[in-house]
């Protein structure tokens, strides 16, 4: 009787907890939604700037842009004065690569293995827990793409990555996007000091690629002539010489360019020029190969014999001539500071880029070029709330981020420098600030 009389107590139980916990289910697993009102939206597609527009976003995706959006969401934010665009895609960088450039333990965008170039993969180093994750995403960068240095003694160094900046576990939006490479005085200095070598350097590698393809199962075996390159570096290659994966070149020479123009011809590959200090000599045979450049529009500060060319409006003088542009951050910023991308976009615009241009530059073209413009990079139904609310002009040096999203939620923005602002602000107090708890 006893024990009857438990069972029905724990039965009642049960029934009391699924009545308490099933509501609590069925809330967390409701759609999820933000609506944004009254903002100035930077689309980047073919509905172009929308004044006064709502962004009404569901679980994690937007479901519906224009005006005066009447639905219930569960967070609203009246964005009136402000303006939205999509995230920033920071490229070519060491985000969560490195803490600290002069500490070799904190690097890991670069191997001295001899062995291993273009076969040199970064995504499973990349910590989430770097500070420069939480500082770049408070700033607006969203995502990144993440390069090798050049180091390793190989012509072509590594594979870059598209990383979410979420701090989540699992970052990794596209691996092996781009193979990176050198051309020029670094590459010569690499190939016995002249260009010379360094291209017939460069053939070898296509070459024996190539060879691989054909005859991998003899190489494989043992049973093939003795390769200048690992099987790794050759096996990487594939996807480069089947134009699934284009080759980024840090080049500057208008001559470099050029002849990488030829390479990429005879060889039947994808190329993008990196840095490309003097293309704006050449921008028409550039726009003629369907090249795109990436460049930081704020560098116009020659600092070799083959920049000697640079100058401050070559965004505009490329974008003129229909050359595809992606930017990169300003110089030694490019990893601890990649937000003032928008900033040198700014820059761009002064001298002449049109404004949407330089928008797309960090943010949609790279998308298109390296990959996930299919979901990020434009704000239209169905593509991933990936968004940033300014409190102004995003290419002004004044405004800030004020809001970010990632996945459809609005970001936390404490970073190091926000948590040591609130510690050591109060400066009433004669207590030693360095021992506050």
């Amino acid at each position: 009787m006893k024990m009857l009389s438990m069972k029905v107590l724990s039965k009642k139980i049960l029934i009391s907890l699924v009545i308490i916990v099933c509501p609590v289910l069925a809330s967390s697993l409701a759609a999820q939604t933000l609506l944004i009102k009254n903002a100035k939206v930077h689309t980047l597609s073919s509905q172009g700037t929308l004044n006064n527009a709502d962004i009404l976003i569901e679980d994690g995706l937007i479901k519906s842009l224009g005006k005066n959006i009447n639905s219930r969401a569960d967070n609203t934010i009246d964005a009136q004065g402000k303006e939205v665009t999509p995230g920033i895609f920071a490229v070519a960088n060491s985000i969560g690569l490195v803490e600290i450039d002069a500490l070799n333990q904190t690097m890991d965008a670069v191997t001295a293995d001899e062995l291993t170039g273009a076969s040199f993969s970064l995504e499973e180093a990349f910590n989430p827990n770097s500070t420069l994750v939480p500082h770049n995403r408070a700033q607006g960068v969203t995502r990144t793409l993440i390069s090798p240095a050049y180091g390793n003694g190989h012509l072509l160094f590594g594979q870059g990555a598209i990383m979410s900046l979420s701090g989540d576990y699992h970052p990794v939006i596209a691996k092996s996007v781009a193979i990176f490479g050198s051309f020029g005085e670094r590459a010569s200095n690499q190939a016995g000091g002249s260009r010379a070598t360094a291209l017939k350097q460069l053939q070898t590698l296509f070459d024996e690629s190539r060879e691989y393809a054909d005859n991998y199962q003899a190489i494989l075996a043992g049973e093939y002539r003795e390769l200048n390159h690992s099987i790794d570096d050759l096996k990487a290659m594939q996807a480069v010489i089947e134009r699934k994966t284009p080759v980024v070149f840090n080049v500057n020479r208008a001559s470099d360019i050029m002849l990488l123009l030829r390479f990429a011809k005879k060889n039947s590959i994808r190329i993008i020029l990196k840095g490309a200090a003097e293309a704006w000599m050449v921008a028409r045979d550039i726009a003629r190969a369907n090249v795109p450049v990436m460049l930081d529009p704020m560098n116009n500060i020659p600092a070799s014999f083959e920049s000697l060319g640079q100058r401050i409006d070559q965004a505009a003088l490329l974008h003129k001539a229909g050359v595809d542009l992606i930017f990169l951050g300003q110089g030694f910023q490019n990893t601890h500071n990649a937000h003032t991308v928008r900033h040198s976009a700014g820059t761009a615009v002064s001298y002449g880029l049109p404004y949407d241009v330089a928008l797309k530059a960090f943010t949609v073209t790279p998308a298109r070029i390296f990959g996930g413009a299919e979901s990020y990079g434009k704000i239209m139904p169905g593509y991933t709330a990936e968004l940033v609310i300014w409190d102004g002009d995003p290419l002004e040096v004044t405004t800030s981020a004020e809001e970010v999203i990632l996945a459809g939620k609005l970001v936390d923005k404490t970073t190091k420098a926000s948590r040591l602002r609130e510690r050591y602000q109060d400066i009433s107090t004669e207590k030693n600030t360095a021992y506050r708890k």
